[in-house]
Parts: C-alpha cells; sequence; structure tokens
C-alpha cells in the first residue's frame, strides 16, 4: 500500500479498497466517491486511471463530475468530510485546487 493509503485508511469508506486496482496507487476517501458516482464498487481506480478509463484528463473528470458528485447527498456527504486542502493526502500528486473548488 502506498503512503497515501497508509496515511488516511481512517478516513477511507470502510469496505471499499484503498489502492488503485490499476496501478496501486492509494486512494483518497474523495477518488473512492468519484469511483462510487461512476458506478465502480469494486476494482477501484486512482485518478489518472479512472479519467484515462473515461478518456479525460485528471482536470476534466474533477471539472465534470465534482458537481454531481455535491450535488447528491449520499456521495457529497463523504466528498464534504476532507474540509479544506490541508486534508489532502496528496496535494502534490493530484489536484487539490480543482478537487477543494467543489463544496
Amino acid at each position: 500500500m502506498s503512503d497515501v493509503g497508509k496515511s488516511q485508511c481512517l478516513r477511507l469508506i470502510d469496505g471499499l479498497e484503498s489502492e488503485c486496482c490499476r496501478c496501486r496507487q492509494g486512494l483518497c476517501l474523495r477518488q473512492q466517491v468519484l469511483n462510487l458516482a461512476l458506478g465502480a464498487e469494486h476494482d477501484l481506480l486512482c485518478l489518472t486511471c479512472l479519467a484515462a478509463d473515461n478518456a479525460k484528463t485528471g482536470q476534466e473528470l474533477l471539472t465534470d463530475l465534482g458537481p454531481y458528485v455535491v450535488s447528491r447527498e449520499c456521495f457529497g456527504r463523504e466528498w464534504k468530510k476532507y474540509q479544506s486542502k490541508a486534508d489532502c493526502p496528496n496535494p502534490g500528486g493530484c489536484l487539490p485546487e480543482t478537487c477543494f473548488s467543489f463544496t
């Protein structure tokens, strides 16, 4: 498990995978939510792999899916557990500016 997955274990959704099934990168809570919003409950992917599977960049995926996620109570409740960019477990390897623009 990567450092991201290790540091965020307690803050992830119970019962869901904590690392990308493709590249083994640790998943954050919001990446888990993005997978759920796209209908995946198993074989979860990190933002990079999820975006590639949807023929988008990570930026495009977040921009397209973010408003939907926060508008749905079931997804938004989990998404909002990371309250600020300081909660991002991987600010250098992810897109916190975009991710935290949806509240």
